[in-house]
Protein backbone atom coordinates (compact mmCIF):
# COMPACT_ATOMS: atom_id res chain seq x y z
CA UNK A 1 0.00 0.00 0.00
CA UNK A 2 0.84 3.64 -0.96
CA UNK A 3 2.44 5.37 2.23
CA UNK A 4 0.76 9.03 3.21
CA UNK A 5 3.91 10.55 1.38
CA UNK A 6 2.72 8.71 -1.96
CA UNK A 7 -1.22 9.16 -1.32
CA UNK A 8 -0.35 13.48 -0.77
CA UNK A 9 1.53 13.24 -4.08
CA UNK A 10 -0.85 11.26 -5.70
CA UNK A 11 -3.65 13.57 -4.41
CA UNK A 12 -1.29 16.93 -5.77
CA UNK A 13 -0.84 15.17 -9.08
CA UNK A 14 -4.63 14.66 -9.22
CA UNK A 15 -5.60 18.13 -8.83
CA UNK A 16 -2.96 19.30 -11.22
CA UNK A 17 -4.53 16.90 -13.79
CA UNK A 18 -7.61 18.20 -13.07
CA UNK A 19 -7.16 21.92 -13.28
CA UNK A 20 -4.73 21.08 -16.72
CA UNK A 21 -8.23 19.54 -17.70
CA UNK A 22 -10.25 22.47 -16.91
CA UNK A 23 -7.91 24.46 -17.93
CA UNK A 24 -8.06 23.31 -21.56
CA UNK A 25 -11.63 22.81 -21.83
CA UNK A 26 -12.28 26.32 -20.68
CA UNK A 27 -9.82 27.56 -23.76
CA UNK A 28 -7.26 29.01 -20.38
CA UNK A 29 -4.33 28.15 -22.45
CA UNK A 30 -1.83 30.02 -19.76
CA UNK A 31 -2.79 27.45 -16.95
CA UNK A 32 -3.17 24.80 -19.44
CA UNK A 33 1.03 25.35 -20.26
CA UNK A 34 1.54 25.80 -16.52
CA UNK A 35 0.10 23.00 -15.60
CA UNK A 36 1.25 20.38 -18.33
CA UNK A 37 4.87 19.94 -16.78
CA UNK A 38 3.23 19.38 -13.54
CA UNK A 39 1.01 16.19 -13.99
CA UNK A 40 4.28 14.00 -15.40
CA UNK A 41 6.79 15.66 -12.64
CA UNK A 42 4.33 14.32 -10.14
CA UNK A 43 3.48 11.22 -12.24
CA UNK A 44 7.62 10.70 -11.74
CA UNK A 45 7.94 11.22 -8.46
CA UNK A 46 5.31 8.75 -7.75
CA UNK A 47 7.16 6.07 -9.64
CA UNK A 48 10.52 6.75 -8.39
CA UNK A 49 8.80 6.57 -4.58
CA UNK A 50 7.90 3.54 -4.92
CA UNK A 51 10.36 0.64 -5.03
CA UNK A 52 13.23 0.55 -6.27
CA UNK A 53 14.50 1.19 -9.94
CA UNK A 54 15.98 -2.36 -11.34
CA UNK A 55 16.29 -2.59 -15.33
CA UNK A 56 13.06 -3.65 -15.48
CA UNK A 57 11.57 0.05 -14.21
CA UNK A 58 14.57 2.33 -15.57
CA UNK A 59 12.90 1.43 -19.16
CA UNK A 60 9.82 3.23 -17.70
CA UNK A 61 11.01 5.49 -15.36
CA UNK A 62 13.54 7.12 -18.78
CA UNK A 63 9.95 6.63 -21.03
CA UNK A 64 8.34 9.20 -18.44
CA UNK A 65 11.08 11.68 -18.32
CA UNK A 66 11.69 11.92 -21.89
CA UNK A 67 7.53 12.27 -22.27
CA UNK A 68 7.62 15.01 -19.56
CA UNK A 69 10.56 16.70 -21.91
CA UNK A 70 7.70 16.18 -24.98
CA UNK A 71 5.71 17.84 -23.07
CA UNK A 72 7.41 20.62 -22.48
CA UNK A 73 9.09 21.07 -25.77
CA UNK A 74 5.52 20.95 -27.68
CA UNK A 75 3.99 24.06 -25.15
CA UNK A 76 5.87 26.57 -27.64
CA UNK A 77 4.11 27.25 -30.88
CA UNK A 78 5.99 26.32 -33.99
CA UNK A 79 6.79 23.40 -36.23
CA UNK A 80 10.35 22.79 -35.08
CA UNK A 81 9.24 23.13 -31.63
CA UNK A 82 6.55 20.01 -32.52
CA UNK A 83 9.16 18.33 -34.23
CA UNK A 84 11.48 18.39 -31.43
CA UNK A 85 8.81 17.09 -28.95
CA UNK A 86 7.67 14.35 -31.48
CA UNK A 87 11.42 13.46 -30.96
CA UNK A 88 11.20 13.30 -27.51
CA UNK A 89 7.91 11.22 -27.37
CA UNK A 90 9.71 8.83 -30.22
CA UNK A 91 12.27 8.14 -27.57
CA UNK A 92 9.82 7.45 -24.68
CA UNK A 93 8.24 5.31 -27.09
CA UNK A 94 11.34 3.40 -27.73
CA UNK A 95 12.15 3.04 -24.08
CA UNK A 96 8.52 1.65 -23.17
CA UNK A 97 8.68 -1.18 -26.23
CA UNK A 98 12.26 -2.25 -24.10
CA UNK A 99 10.41 -2.03 -20.93
CA UNK A 100 6.82 -3.81 -22.41
CA UNK A 101 9.48 -6.55 -24.26
CA UNK A 102 11.49 -7.53 -21.03
CA UNK A 103 9.87 -10.14 -21.16
CA UNK A 104 8.37 -12.14 -24.36
CA UNK A 105 4.54 -13.90 -24.77
CA UNK A 106 4.31 -17.29 -26.30
CA UNK A 107 5.14 -17.63 -29.69
CA UNK A 108 1.66 -18.02 -31.55
CA UNK A 109 0.40 -14.77 -29.29
CA UNK A 110 4.02 -13.05 -30.50
CA UNK A 111 3.23 -13.84 -34.56
CA UNK A 112 -0.65 -12.79 -34.11
CA UNK A 113 1.36 -9.33 -32.64
CA UNK A 114 3.65 -9.21 -35.31
CA UNK A 115 0.73 -9.35 -37.99
CA UNK A 116 -1.12 -6.97 -36.23
CA UNK A 117 1.63 -4.25 -36.29
CA UNK A 118 2.05 -5.06 -40.24
CA UNK A 119 -1.49 -4.57 -41.21
CA UNK A 120 -2.07 -1.64 -38.22
CA UNK A 121 1.07 0.35 -40.12
CA UNK A 122 -0.48 -0.32 -43.17
CA UNK A 123 -3.51 1.07 -42.65
CA UNK A 124 -1.81 4.21 -40.74
CA UNK A 125 0.63 4.59 -43.85
CA UNK A 126 -2.55 5.22 -46.32
CA UNK A 127 -4.76 6.86 -44.20
CA UNK A 128 -1.82 9.38 -43.84
CA UNK A 129 -1.43 9.44 -47.22
CA UNK A 130 -5.30 9.98 -48.25
CA UNK A 131 -6.08 12.62 -45.55
CA UNK A 132 -2.75 14.81 -46.55
CA UNK A 133 -3.63 15.02 -50.01
CA UNK A 134 -5.36 18.26 -49.78
CA UNK A 135 -2.90 19.58 -47.36
CA UNK A 136 0.82 21.32 -48.12
CA UNK A 137 2.44 19.19 -45.91
CA UNK A 138 5.93 18.09 -47.49
CA UNK A 139 6.90 14.53 -47.47
CA UNK A 140 9.96 14.65 -45.32
CA UNK A 141 7.09 15.67 -42.33
CA UNK A 142 4.72 13.08 -43.62
CA UNK A 143 7.45 10.31 -43.08
CA UNK A 144 8.21 11.86 -39.86
CA UNK A 145 4.74 10.92 -38.70
CA UNK A 146 4.63 8.25 -40.15
CA UNK A 147 7.31 6.91 -38.37
CA UNK A 148 6.44 7.96 -35.00
CA UNK A 149 3.03 6.68 -35.18
CA UNK A 150 4.31 2.98 -36.38
CA UNK A 151 6.53 3.39 -32.65
CA UNK A 152 3.42 4.57 -30.65
CA UNK A 153 1.46 1.75 -32.46
CA UNK A 154 4.46 -1.24 -31.39
CA UNK A 155 4.17 0.01 -28.36
CA UNK A 156 0.32 -0.09 -27.75
CA UNK A 157 0.93 -3.44 -29.07
CA UNK A 158 3.35 -4.25 -26.84
CA UNK A 159 0.97 -3.29 -23.88
CA UNK A 160 -1.58 -5.32 -25.07
CA UNK A 161 0.39 -8.46 -25.15
CA UNK A 162 1.25 -7.99 -21.58
CA UNK A 163 -1.75 -10.49 -21.40
CA UNK A 164 0.22 -12.72 -22.48
CA UNK A 165 3.79 -12.17 -20.93
CA UNK A 166 5.08 -14.08 -18.03
CA UNK A 167 4.66 -12.45 -14.18
CA UNK A 168 2.29 -9.87 -15.61
CA UNK A 169 -0.90 -10.30 -13.50
CA UNK A 170 -4.73 -9.36 -15.07
CA UNK A 171 -4.87 -6.84 -13.32
CA UNK A 172 -1.38 -5.42 -14.44
CA UNK A 173 -1.79 -6.63 -18.17
CA UNK A 174 -5.50 -4.65 -18.67
CA UNK A 175 -4.14 -1.78 -17.13
CA UNK A 176 -0.97 -1.65 -19.29
CA UNK A 177 -3.01 -2.66 -22.78
CA UNK A 178 -5.78 0.20 -22.03
CA UNK A 179 -2.71 3.23 -21.25
CA UNK A 180 -0.63 1.77 -24.67
CA UNK A 181 -4.18 2.03 -26.67
CA UNK A 182 -5.04 5.65 -25.10
CA UNK A 183 -1.77 6.70 -25.69
CA UNK A 184 -2.11 5.62 -29.54
CA UNK A 185 -5.89 7.29 -29.54
CA UNK A 186 -4.53 10.74 -27.95
CA UNK A 187 -1.42 10.65 -31.07
CA UNK A 188 -3.65 9.68 -33.63
CA UNK A 189 -5.80 12.88 -32.67
CA UNK A 190 -2.62 14.46 -32.78
CA UNK A 191 -2.39 13.22 -36.25
CA UNK A 192 -5.37 14.17 -37.53
CA UNK A 193 -5.13 17.67 -35.93
CA UNK A 194 -1.99 18.04 -38.22
CA UNK A 195 -3.77 16.93 -41.03
CA UNK A 196 -7.03 19.56 -40.76
CA UNK A 197 -9.17 16.73 -39.62
CA UNK A 198 -9.93 18.06 -35.87
CA UNK A 199 -12.64 16.69 -33.75
CA UNK A 200 -14.49 19.33 -31.17
CA UNK A 201 -12.71 19.32 -28.67
CA UNK A 202 -9.82 17.89 -30.13
CA UNK A 203 -6.96 19.51 -27.19
CA UNK A 204 -9.34 18.51 -24.40
CA UNK A 205 -9.63 14.83 -25.61
CA UNK A 206 -5.97 14.45 -26.65
CA UNK A 207 -4.84 15.33 -23.32
CA UNK A 208 -7.52 13.23 -21.35
CA UNK A 209 -6.51 10.05 -23.08
CA UNK A 210 -2.60 11.28 -22.78
CA UNK A 211 -2.82 11.80 -19.23
CA UNK A 212 -4.98 8.04 -18.64
CA UNK A 213 -3.14 6.44 -20.64
CA UNK A 214 0.57 7.55 -18.93
CA UNK A 215 -1.51 6.80 -15.35
CA UNK A 216 -2.29 3.94 -16.44
CA UNK A 217 0.69 2.73 -18.01
CA UNK A 218 2.36 4.03 -14.63
CA UNK A 219 -0.09 2.01 -12.52
CA UNK A 220 0.39 -1.55 -14.12
CA UNK A 221 4.56 -1.38 -14.08
CA UNK A 222 4.15 -0.34 -10.47
CA UNK A 223 1.56 -3.17 -9.94
CA UNK A 224 3.42 -5.66 -11.39
CA UNK A 225 6.23 -5.36 -8.83
CA UNK A 226 3.70 -5.42 -6.51
CA UNK A 227 4.49 -1.91 -4.69
CA UNK A 228 1.58 0.17 -5.60
CA UNK A 229 -1.93 -2.08 -4.83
Amino acid sequence: MPDWGTTSLLIVTAAFTAANWVAIWRGKFSVYYATKPLVLLGLIAVFILNGSIDSFRLAFLLGLEFSLLGDVLLIPQGKRWFLAGMGAFAVAQVFYIIGFNASLPSIPVLVIGTVGFLAGALILHLATDRLAANTNLSQRFLWLVKTYSFLVLAMAISAVLCLDRPGWSDTAALMAGIGGYLFLVSDIMIGLDKLDRRLPRHKFWIIVTYHVGQFLITAAVLTFHGTFI
